[in-house]
């Protein structure tokens, strides 16, 4: 199956094994960026590119831990201008029905996903990977909400650690992602 083969991603949606994420996740971004914004969101999505969705597609992105959203962070900036740039980090508490755990053997079985796909260069590729056209398959419908993957960051710093993307268009209520606040408070939420 390709990356780009939308209806053959679609139908191996339907197969997948999924299983249920109840639980907080963490995510570190620039302070300043998250200033700039009109207004500040926390689930701010800019549509571009990343290791799980084409451009267009709106989603968000955190860590199980926050040892691994700082390996994400630094990764990230390492060798810029902005590494030492002030971040924030900040938590969600996610409840989702279903979701596509690619740290399960018989998942990355199913996909034939190996380990290029998991952590090879996504970045200046001329067409999607295979991965970012799972993610475009998952936001095009309602049931599969996010997929959990293993952090590159994580492994280039010598730990293990996972990832969670979670695609706005396909978090419909009961499931929901709220951003925690002072004494567990809801900041911001989908849906």
């Amino acid at each position: 199956m390709s990356p780009g083969d939308r209806g053959g991603n679609a139908s191996l949606l339907a197969t997948l094994p999924t299983r249920r994420m109840r639980r907080k996740l963490a995510r570190c971004i620039p302070q300043l960026d998250f200033e700039d914004g009109d207004p500040p969101s926390y689930l701010f999505v800019s549509g571009r590119a990343n290791r799980c969705n084409p451009p267009g597609v709106e989603c968000v992105y955190f860590c199980e831990t926050e040892a691994v959203a700082d390996a994400e962070y630094r990764r990230q900036w390492q060798g810029t201008p902005g590494a030492d740039q002030p971040r924030l980090t900040y938590f969600a508490m996610v409840d989702l029905a279903r979701i596509i755990d690619l740290g399960d053997e018989m998942t990355l079985g199913a996909l034939d996903l190996t380990d290029e796909d998991l952590f090879g260069t996504w970045r200046g590729r001329s067409e999607p990977t295979r991965l970012q056209g799972i993610g475009l398959a998952i936001s095009r419908q309602a049931s599969i909400s996010a997929i959990r993957y293993p952090s590159a960051a994580a492994r280039s710093a010598g730990m293990s650690g996972f990832n969670v993307v979670v695609f706005r268009a396909s978090v419909c209520a009961p499931d929901s992602l709220e951003i925690l606040g002072r004494s567990g408070d809801s900041l911001e939420r989908w849906p």
